[in-house]
C-alpha cells in the first residue's frame, strides 16, 4: 500500500473514531478533549471536524464551542434502517413470489444511476442460470428494476438521470433519451415494468415499485429468468401477482394509496 493511500485511511480511521466518541451521556465534546481523549494532536481533531462539519456529520454550537453529531447522521441512519427493514418486510413475500412463478425474485433499491440488489431469492428445485445476486450494480436504464423506480420518480428527480449518454449493453438496450422517457411514461401508466434481452442476452425481467409511508418510491420487486421460459407471454402474465406482491411490501412499509389504486387483498 502506498505512503498516500495508507495517510488517507489513516485519516478516515480517525475521523471514524471522532463520530464514535460521542454517546448519549456524553452528546457534546469540544477539542481539547476529543483530543485528549483520542490521543490525537489537535490540529489534526480540529481539521477533521472541520470537514465533517462542512459535511453535516458533525455541529458545532456557536456559543459554548462545542461539538455534536450532525443532522446529516440522522438522513444516513433512517436510510439504513429502511433499507435494513425493508429486506426485514420483503422477505417473506419474495419467497412467496419466486415459488408461485417459479423464477428468480430480487429486491432493488436506487443508487446514483444503478440499482443494486438487496436480496434475491431462488427457488428450489430449479435449474437456472445465474440472473443476479446479492450486491449486484446494474444500470437502472436497461433493467426493469431501473425503470421500475425511475418512472415513478419526480421530475426533479428523473432530470439528471435521464441525461445520457445510455450505452447498449445488447442489441435491445434502448439507449435513445427520447424512447426511454416514453417508456417510462408506459411504466407509470401500467404500473410495472419489463426489459426483454436489454440487460444480457436470453435474459427477461418484470419489475414493480416500492413505495413507503410517505407515498415515495423506495424500491422495485423483479421476477426475471431466461427468455426461454420467461416468455414475453410469460412476462405479462405475471405482472399482476409481481405488482400485487409490491403493493403488499409497500401497504407493511406503511404505503396508502389512493382508492382507485389499491389492489384487492
Amino acid at each position: 500500500m502506498s505512503a498516500k493511500r495508507t495517510m488517507g485511511v489513516q485519516a478516515v480511521k480517525r475521523a471514524i473514531a471522532i463520530l464514535k466518541a460521542f454517546s448519549p451521556e456524553e452528546p457534546e465534546l469540544g477539542l481539547a478533549e476529543l483530543s485528549r481523549r483520542l490521543n490525537m494532536p489537535k490540529s489534526t481533531v480540529a481539521r477533521l471536524l472541520h470537514t465533517l462539519e462542512e459535511e453535516g456529520l458533525v455541529a458545532r454550537d456557536p456559543e459554548t464551542g462545542l461539538y455534536r453529531l450532525g443532522l446529516e447522521l440522522i438522513r444516513l441512519a433512517n436510510s439504513a434502517y429502511q433499507f435494513t427493514d425493508l429486506r426485514r418486510v420483503a422477505r417473506p413475500y419474495m419467497k412467496q413470489l419466486a415459488l408461485q412463478v417459479g423464477e428468480t425474485v430480487s429486491l432493488a433499491v436506487l443508487h446514483g444511476s444503478d440499482v443494486v440488489n438487496l436480496e434475491v431469492f431462488m427457488p428450489p428445485g430449479h435449474l437456472v442460470k445465474r440472473v443476479g445476486w446479492a450486491g449486484r450494480h446494474m444500470p437502472a436504464y436497461a433493467t426493469a428494476a431501473g425503470r421500475a423506480i425511475l418512472a415513478f420518480l419526480s421530475r426533479e428527480e428523473q432530470q439528471p438521470l435521464l441525461q445520457g449518454p445510455f450505452h447498449a449493453l445488447t442489441k435491445y438496450t434502448i439507449t435513445d433519451v427520447k424512447k426511454l422517457r416514453l417508456e417510462l411514461h408506459r411504466v407509470r401508466m401500467q404500473g410495472y415494468a419489463t426489459a426483454f434481452e436489454e440487460l444480457e442476452e436470453g435474459l427477461h425481467a418484470v419489475a414493480a415499485p416500492i413505495f413507503n409511508y410517505e407515498g415515495r418510491v423506495i424500491a422495485s420487486l423483479t421476477v426475471s429468468g431466461p427468455s426461454y421460459r420467461l416468455s414475453r407471454k410469460r412476462t405479462r402474465e405475471i405482472a399482476p401477482q409481481v405488482v400485487e406482491t409490491a403493493y403488499r411490501i409497500s401497504a407493511q412499509m406503511g404505503y396508502q394509496p389512493p382508492e382507485h389504486t389499491k389492489v384487492a387483498l
